[in-house]
């Protein structure tokens, strides 16, 4: 342990738990493994066609929703690390922007955290464990990674010691910030600061740090202010995001796992970050040294706050005084917790004298990143391996008791020799949370040659992995489109919402998600003529589809088990 505080070494051993998410699956399936939710559905296509427009090719933004998104409804298009896109590839833009993202994170809490008198393996371990839990690439920009960094300006510097170079790096921050995602962040860092130190501050420096970076930030996205004024009606005047008073303690764990589904199988992964969480809880409430009880008690105000904020009753109020409210998420009052509860964590590990105690913590809080770390590839790498050499009904089988959480019926048929045999399998749709296994490149390819300028819509299949492959679409995940567009595209799936109540909430009252939904895939409801009438020609299905209005293409296109290609008549 001494050697770690030699030189660099510190840092060299926590960043090299950071590099386990990538060096794991290299070895294993030689890709890198990535969570798709809002990156590979969303924020990397976003990237794509943002970076064909920079290269001049202006007509792309038309490939989304039958061309009824506007250059205005993309939220990054003027953040200016995006040059980086004209140089990179896709793949290597995503991977070079996730990677410095994080890095920013793990140094800019460690300047913070050194500064409040941290030890340098404290400020390391707090350092990681913020970079792990933060969800760093959503198309958030740099504010997430660098709130730190701004603290860390509240905290230590006055009017006189703010020079230059710190407006500057504020401006470039704020630059590459969503203001719409970050604004709440960047204000609760102000009595956040409060709490840190009790030395009174002149409010000048507040109000230099803030003008500077929201300022700035509204200049990289003024084009969705003023869109969001000159713009027909968008579908989130549509939106009903209140919800029923939630526990604040239930919401913890949602905010610091960065919205993880506690029904989710995979919630397993987080269990240690739980505990961890817990416990902090726990000390920092007995803790003598008051700002941590403020901080805590500074991480409860925020759930509840945002918690009744969000109440539908409350939320209607809010936006019948301020119209400019309509379908904003209050739920991201929630963005500073993760900061919070991370400095909570730090400041009381440093302040605890029970040596055991001290090691548990340190034990459950390295079990915590190394779970988050693995959390995506041990899936992926343990699907493509059990299903490559697995016995079909077993895998299925598999699959089943680990999705229903039966873990021990999980582990058994993993630990029988008699479940396998080398089997010959479609091993690619194992690699779903892999850049090239999710975008499947060849095969959209094939289809793009026989679409050409046509557009699809996409049944099963993510229609963004369309967009990727530069197919034109009439649906998509989109933040801000047109509310005539939501009308016109859900007398395609009318049928299909009536079915499935879950369906018809989720799409009247979110509605970011424009897709072809359905319930059975044996008994497809979709109106075909609906999506013609939005400039559909083709499907592309993951399954046959039995329907008087489809003209099958290809089935099995381009030899996958998963494609299958119709014509509207």
């Amino acid at each position: 342990m001494n050697l770690l505080y030699k030189k660099n070494y510190v840092h060299l051993f926590f960043l090299s738990l950071l590099a386990i998410h990538y060096v794991v699956p290299l070895i294993f399936i030689g890709q890198i493994t990535i969570n798709p939710h809002d990156n590979l559905d969303g924020g990397v296509v976003f990237d794509h066609i943002i970076s064909k427009i920079y290269k001049g090719n202006v007509e792309s933004i038309s490939y989304f929703l039958s061309g009824k998104i506007k250059w205005y409804y993309i939220e990054e298009l003027f953040y200016p690390i995006n040059i980086l896109h004209y140089l990179l590839n896709d793949k290597l833009f995503y991977f070079t922007d996730e990677i410095l993202k994080k890095l920013l994170a793990y140094f800019s809490f460690y300047l913070l955290a050194k500064s409040l008198d941290n030890t340098k393996f404290n400020s390391a371990l707090g350092s990681i464990l913020y970079t792990t839990i933060i969800n760093i690439h959503l198309p958030l920009g740099l504010g997430l990674s660098l709130l730190p960094y701004i603290l860390y300006l509240l905290v230590n510097k006055d009017s006189l010691s703010l020079n230059k170079k710190h407006y500057f790096f504020l401006f470039i921050i704020g630059l590459n910030s969503s203001l719409i995602q970050d604004i709440f962040a960047f204000v609760l860092l102000i009595p956040l600061s409060f709490l840190l130190k009790n030395k009174s501050k002149n409010l000048k420096i507040y109000l230099q740090v803030l003008l500077v970076i929201i300022i700035s930030s509204i200049l990289s996205n003024a084009h969705l202010i003023i869109g969001s004024i000159l713009s027909d009606p968008i579908h989130r005047e549509a939106f009903d995001l209140g919800n029923d008073t939630v526990s604040p303690f239930l919401e913890v764990f949602k905010d610091f796992f960065t919205y993880v589904d506690p029904k989710s199988a995979l919630f397993i992964f987080y269990i240690p970050l739980v505990s961890l969480t817990a416990l902090t809880f726990i000390l920092s409430l007995f803790s003598k040294q008051k700002n941590i009880r403020l901080i805590l008690f500074f991480i409860i105000f925020i759930l509840i706050l945002k918690s009744v904020v969000d109440h539908s009753i409350i939320d209607g109020i809010l936006i019948g005084i301020f119209d400019i409210l309509k379908g904003y998420n209050f739920q991201r009052l929630g963005k500073i917790i993760p900061l919070a509860l991370t400095l909570l964590f730090v400041l009381s590990i440093s302040n605890l004298k029970y040596k055991n105690l001290k090691k548990l913590l340190y034990f459950v809080s390295f079990l915590s990143i190394l779970s988050i770390q693995l959390k995506t590839p041990l899936p992926v790498i343990g699907h493509y391996f059990l299903k490559k050499n697995m016995h079909v009904e077993k895998f299925e089988e598999t699959k089943k008791s680990f999705f229903e959480k039966k873990y021990i019926q999980f582990f058994k048929i993993i630990f029988d020799k008699k479940s396998y045999n080398v089997m010959k399998a479609d091993i690619n749709n194992s690699l779903n949370r892999t850049f090239d296994g999710y975008f499947k490149f060849d095969d959209y390819a094939f289809i793009r040659n026989i679409v050409k300028k046509s557009r699809v819509m996409s049944v099963g299949l993510d229609p963004m992995v369309a967009v990727m492959n530069d197919i034109r679409v009439i649906d998509g995940y989109h933040t801000i489109y047109p509310l005539n567009y939501k009308i016109r595209f859900r007398k395609i799936i009318e049928r299909e919402l009536e079915k499935n109540i879950k369906l018809k909430n989720y799409y009247d009252n979110w509605g970011n998600r424009v897709y072809a939904f359905y319930t059975d895939k044996n008994n497809i409801m979709l109106n075909f003529q609906s999506a013609k009438k939005l400039n559909a020609d083709y499907v592309i299905s993951k399954f046959p589809i039995k329907n008087h209005e489809l003209k099958i293409i290809c089935y099995k296109c381009n030899n996958s088990n998963h494609i299958f290609l119709y014509k509207i008549l």
